[in-house]
């Protein structure tokens, strides 16, 4: 007859020895074969007991997050042990489905026995993709087009000559590594950029208006008064024939 856990049955073909680990059963924790999306919390968590033959007391729990030790500290005493965790999921995008990931623990008991269990979790991006938008920034003498609507003013054309653009009161310039504009897909990870890897600046110049076109991978972004983030990715100018104000300068790229 098999004995009865306070935490859950074990099992008839319990190994000799071998403590018992099951995933927990509890409102607002996940199980084997949910599907999670990403940017929310996930609760996880395991219900171990001794072996009820040995009764050896459990000492140590190991928690894995897709082969990575997520928790190696807890220490427990007991032949009762609830282990409880939480973690936000965020990963690079590709489908609505964009992966799989594997949450393991591992219990040990003072004889050195161990057992193991784990919930496999689909994840899920609800958000949809960015939209990549061209844009055409323009210059000739002091009229200007196109920036006002990312927050940004082309002051003037420096010496060598370069475009000298600023932010307008209220907003803020970021400038970000240039791998950053395909590294982001999704409105959480542009948040995301923006909150950790952008530094401040007081103006991006690096548009050469003395050539008479050029090509650039630049990123940079701005947040607006009300909050509004734009990622700018400049990737190249022109500047067209002489007029009576002067020579106009176009500067394109995209923006999401």
């Amino acid at each position: 007859m098999c004995m009865v856990s306070v935490a859950f049955f074990a099992s008839c073909t319990q190994p000799q020895g071998q403590p018992t680990i099951a995933v927990l059963a509890e409102e607002g924790y996940v199980k084997d074969g949910d599907v999670v999306n990403l940017g929310d919390t996930v609760n996880f968590g395991f219900v171990m007991a001794a072996n009820t033959q040995t009764n050896k007391e459990l000492v140590k729990v190991i928690v894995k997050v897709d082969g990575e030790i997520y928790d190696n500290d807890t220490v427990i005493q007991g032949t009762e042990f609830t282990w409880r965790g939480s973690m936000v999921y965020n990963l690079e995008n590709r489908d609505e489905i964009v992966g799989e990931s594997l949450i393991t623990a591992i219990v040990t008991d003072a004889a050195g026995e161990t057992a193991t269990t784990s919930i496999k979790l689909s994840l899920n991006n609800p958000e949809e993709p960015l939209t990549e938008v061209d844009f055409e920034w323009y210059r000739l003498g002091n009229t200007q087009t196109g920036l006002e609507q990312y927050g940004l003013k082309w002051e003037q054309n420096a010496k060598s000559p370069f475009a000298q653009i600023k932010p307008m009161d209220g907003v803020i310039l970021y400038k970000f590594e240039s791998t950053v504009w395909n590294e982001v897909k999704y409105e959480t990870q542009k948040a995301a950029k923006f909150a950790d890897g952008a530094t401040t600046a007081a103006m991006y110049n690096n548009v050469d208006v003395n050539l008479a076109n050029g090509t650039y991978d630049d990123v940079i972004g701005t947040r607006m008064p009300n909050g509004t983030l734009h990622l700018i990715h400049v990737t190249s100018h022109r500047v067209g024939a002489q007029q009576t104000a002067g020579r106009p300068v176009y500067i394109n790229g995209q923006s999401k």
